[in-house]
């Protein structure tokens, strides 16, 4: 038997969210470095780094995990994915101050919130707002809605319009989505994961930039080149196919798979958070390094979310029996 069919799926819950944090957190201090740079620097990025520029220490994490601790808390809160009460946790991100790297599309978005607009309108439409700000945060939405697929896709477009109205940002979110909400509940297995996320989606660019990776990982190409081919920008069709390919690649090996996301450089941080999210959503809190585990910023208070996002998962699906 797989050692990992054996993990729960509270505890996939918990590496879920812990794995975004952790991805993000690894990232953090070489958010924009070339690859090369980051070899330069470090040799290979094992461990939590501070980063003196941006004020964080080791172990810290930036806007991607805060946007998705934004999810998870407003989810317990009201026991489902409410566009007004996500609104108002932006709104109230933004004015605290403790605004860790925002990107434009989410920020001339939540200004638009202040301004009286509605969020169902908020969202940056257009073709450079095609970024990474709702595949990042999204993870919590897909373990809400894990045995709930249809209502996964009305949830995510409501927790996305928030910051983005561009369709190919959406398909990122919906594929990082889908994606984990299979994984945590052991229904889907890494290899067939991509033909199945693509076809979920439908017809898109993301799919399209997830079947490439499919075909490189049919290759055999070392994860670094791969990642070079499929890119990690800031671009959501770029960043989707990366993480899958690198979780996809080594599915039982969760520091590995993370530090090669990483080791890709440029939008490191956000690779790192959504592959993360999916190895996490697989391999289970049990299966993460310790010393990362012991280190990671707000990890109890991320572990308590999972939970509890987990408990009305339980609830709703009791009901419904």
């Amino acid at each position: 038997m797989d050692e990992r069919s054996k993990t729960s799926v509270e505890d996939r819950f918990v590496g879920c969210l812990l794995g975004v944090a952790i991805g993000d957190a690894l990232g953090m201090p070489v958010e924009g470095w070339s690859r090369e740079m980051i070899r330069m620097h470090y040799g290979v990025l094992a461990e939590f780094q501070p980063s003196p520029s941006r004020g964080l220490g080791p172990g810290q994490f930036t806007d991607d995990t805060q946007m998705m601790l934004m999810h998870a808390e407003s989810i317990v809160a009201t026991g489902r994915v409410d566009g007004d009460d996500l609104a108002r946790r932006f709104v109230a991100w933004l004015r605290s101050g403790d605004v860790r790297g925002i990107g434009r599309s989410t920020i001339l978005s939540i200004k638009r919130l202040t301004q009286g607009i509605h969020w169902r309108e908020s969202g940056q439409a257009g073709e450079f707002a095609a970024g990474n700000g709702v595949a990042m945060r999204i993870a919590p939405v897909g373990l809400l809605d894990c045995q709930h697929l249809e209502r996964l896709k009305e949830d995510v477009r409501t927790a996305g319009a928030i910051t983005h109205h561009n369709p190919e940002a959406l398909a990122g979110g919906l594929a990082v989505a889908y994606a984990v909400a299979r994984l945590s509940t052991g229904e889907a297995q890494p290899a067939t994961l991509i033909e199945e996320t693509s076809a979920f989606v439908g017809e898109c660019e993301v799919s399209h930039s997830l079947r490439r990776a499919q075909k490189l990982l049919e290759s055999a190409v070392p994860a670094a080149d791969a990642l070079q081919v499929l890119g990690t920008t800031g671009y959501v069709v770029h960043t989707v196919a990366s993480a899958f390919y690198a979780f996809v690649r080594t599915p039982d090996r969760f520091k590995q798979t993370v530090i090669e996301a990483v080791m890709a450089g440029q939008d490191t941080d956000t690779t790192g958070a959504v592959t993360g999210a999916l190895s996490g959503a697989y391999n289970g809190v049990h299966h993460m390094p310790t010393r990362w585990l012991e280190q990671v910023e707000s990890r109890a208070h991320i572990e308590k979310l999972a939970r509890r996002v987990y408990a009305l998962t339980v609830r709703a699906n009791a009901t419904a029996d």
